[in-house]
């Protein structure tokens, strides 16, 4: 993985298979503390101890279409090459969630990459699913709700009004990023 989009699009796809109806995605960063925390939560089928255990080798997969498992080995990686750390949390029957923290002052702290262009792919393919997303930085925050979106009537699968969400999604995380440290490795 190349950027932490990528890193979102894999791990809410775990999610979706998990058969998630609820899913969370945020961002968390701090300018004094130099962090960021990558956070996804859902309502999935969830993971057992036995699985829990094996979450991070990459030779393990629940999936039956190939016998590796690279997404959750490579966050991890990616994390702790930043200088950051993985945690998983997850209970069958309650769903899972997975934080990645991230030193932004490290020169191998991923860039952030087109979380909009990916969050609207999400958003566009899983009707069905409820999204909550959240970008946070010190004080300030954008969030979108895809159940707040469908109840003021937008269509999400219009392609027109995709393009709308989208930029209003970039043109929200630019205006935050704009208070970033100067420090931080994050773009």
């Amino acid at each position: 993985m190349i950027d932490l989009a990528m890193h979102m699009m894999d791990i809410v796809q775990n999610a979706i298979r998990a058969g998630a109806g609820r899913i969370g995605i945020y961002f968390v960063e701090s300018n004094e503390k130099t962090m960021l925390l990558f956070r996804v939560t859902d309502d999935g089928s969830g993971m057992s101890e036995a699985g829990l255990e094996k979450v991070d080798d990459p030779f393990f997969t629940t999936r039956t279409t190939r016998r590796v498992g690279l997404g959750v080995p490579f966050l991890k990686m990616t994390c702790e090459q930043a200088g950051g750390f993985l945690k998983v949390l997850s209970a069958e029957g309650r769903g899972t969630t997975i934080e990645a923290v991230y030193r932004t002052d490290h020169p191998d702290c991923l860039p952030l990459g087109d979380i909009a262009g990916y969050l609207t792919l999400l958003l566009k393919a899983n009707p069905a699913i409820s999204f909550r997303f959240l970008y946070k930085l010190d004080e300030s925050e954008f969030s979108l709700d895809s159940e707040a979106l469908k109840a003021e009537g937008i269509a999400l699968q219009q392609a027109e009004m995709l393009t709308t969400v989208r930029q209003y999604i970039r043109e929200n995380l630019q205006a935050l990023q704009r208070d970033r440290s100067a420090e931080s490795y994050l773009c």
